[in-house]
């Protein structure tokens, strides 16, 4: 009988971002029933998007001593979350009675992602960078690119002019007679 995966101790597995990743890992480790290593390396290669992941990798990641690609963690935590049925893309703590308070609405994949780069950065919780809120789109007035925002000159500088079809111009488009319907012939100067 193969011998049941234990969470390492603090000897082992020293606090820092590879034992919060470890850590989160056998969350989902022991929430799926402590399944045999054999197990869950058949249902990586059987899930949608198969990534075959080995029995020894999956030892290695529960146990710390490796923290491999994106993609072979991804297919671990996907294969440990379909023997709980439940999806890696669900928010990582529901709330009861689906009350989901916006605190942390993070899902489980976002968060273990978090963690995994942290761990290969060597990132503390709370030292990593954040990504910015997202930027609405600017609006357009229509054409084939709309109306771009006010530009600053290139560097910065003064505002810049738009350009003008008219070689006599003088900054302000021409006003429509209300006799004549077209534009004054006379030069601006």
């Amino acid at each position: 009988m193969p011998r049941m995966l234990r969470m390492p101790g603090k000897d082992v597995l020293p606090p820092g971002p590879k034992r919060e990743l470890v850590a989160e890992l056998y969350v989902y480790y022991r929430e799926a029933g402590r399944p045999p290593l054999p197990h869950i390396e058949t249902l990586t290669q059987k899930m949608p998007n198969p990534h075959k992941v080995s029995r020894e990798t999956i030892r290695r990641l529960l146990t710390g001593q490796t923290t491999s690609q994106w993609a072979v963690v991804d297919a671990l935590v996907r294969a440990l979350c379909e023997l709980q049925a439940r999806a890696p893309d669900d928010r990582r703590w529901p709330e009861p009675d689906d009350q989901y308070e916006e605190d942390n609405p993070e899902t489980c994949r976002e968060y273990l992602r978090r963690l995994w780069n942290d761990d290969i950065d060597g990132l503390e919780p709370g030292e990593a960078p954040t990504v910015p809120p997202a930027v609405s789109a600017l609006p357009t007035s229509g054409g084939w690119g709309g109306t771009p925002p006010a530009s600053t000159g290139g560097w910065g500088n003064a505002p810049s002019q738009p350009k003008q079809d008219d070689p006599w111009a003088t900054g302000t488009p021409p006003q429509l007679s209300q006799q004549t319907r077209g534009y004054s012939d006379e030069p601006p100067f």
